[in-house]
């Protein structure tokens, strides 16, 4: 079994100009593949982290605000690097501003270790010894 992930965990877009930390676990974390989902992301599915706004701190940068269409009509505020244009976090609809979907592609990866299964490391330690 996995170990827990230590909160608060950080993320942000590829370039590293904007930089958030999420500051405790999320609600949820579900994978979609509405075709909404995968425009929004240009993949085949969005990985997203369901989590209270007020517990997102934007930590460096300032993310742009795009408001995009949504299946539901309201539409959807995406918050994504102004440089390359990835979105990080966008909000829920159903919940107006509180609750907001980290993508969690934007999450930094754990270290080596800090979370994998003790059963996954000894596997990758038998495929680096070949």
């Amino acid at each position: 079994m996995p170990s827990p992930v230590a909160f608060p965990i950080e993320g942000g877009c590829t370039c590293r100009a904007v930089r958030y930390r999420m500051e405790t676990a999320p609600l949820f974390v579900h994978c979609c593949h509405c075709r909404w989902c995968q425009r929004e992301t240009g993949a085949s599915f969005a990985l997203n982290a369901l989590v209270e706004a007020d517990r997102v701190t934007l930590r460096r940068g300032q993310p742009e605000i795009v408001i995009t269409p949504s299946n539901g009509g309201k539409g959807q505020k995406i918050a994504r690097c102004p440089t390359c244009r990835v979105g990080v976090w966008s909000n829920y609809a159903g919940a107006g501003d509180a609750i907001r979907f980290v993508r969690v592609g934007t999450l930094d990866e754990p270290r080596l270790g800090e979370h994998w299964p003790q059963e996954s490391l000894r596997r990758r330690r038998l495929v680096e010894s070949r």
